[in-house]
């Protein structure tokens, strides 16, 4: 098992990256505002598997309820790059791509492709 480090972060939600000799968890400054919604943030975050992400890690994702969390991020604009499936990270000097988002943004995309198409058959 690797050392997990907490740090806080002006954007996005949270993340967990695998850097290499740890594990980190990025969670936004502002969370500490709301204690029940951080712990439940952190508990998803810690509940993802150590290393690369996986596909348990995807479905993890999918079941996650968080309630407050959209409240949250109408009120912090500064969240809402966690629904981006790339974004570049200027702390970092770097792409992120999140698997999660990719696929979520994939589902949608199939979902209204389909009912265009049942729409544009019955029209």
């Amino acid at each position: 098992m690797k050392p997990l480090w907490i740090e806080l972060v002006t954007d996005g939600v949270a993340n967990r990256f695998d850097m290499g000799d740890y594990e980190l968890i990025e969670l936004h400054y502002k969370l500490t505002e709301y204690p029940k919604l951080y712990y439940n943030i952190l508990q998803h975050e810690l509940s993802h598997l150590e290393g690369d992400f996986k596909s348990e890690d995807l479905v993890h994702d999918l079941k996650s309820k968080t309630p407050g969390l959209f409240k949250f991020m109408r009120e912090n604009p500064s969240t809402w790059n966690q629904v981006l499936p790339l974004y570049y990270n200027k702390r970092r000097k770097s792409w992120i791509y999140d698997w999660s988002a990719i696929t979520s943004w994939l589902m949608i995309g199939s979902i209204a492709t389909v009912f265009y198409w049942i729409a544009g058959t019955i029209l």
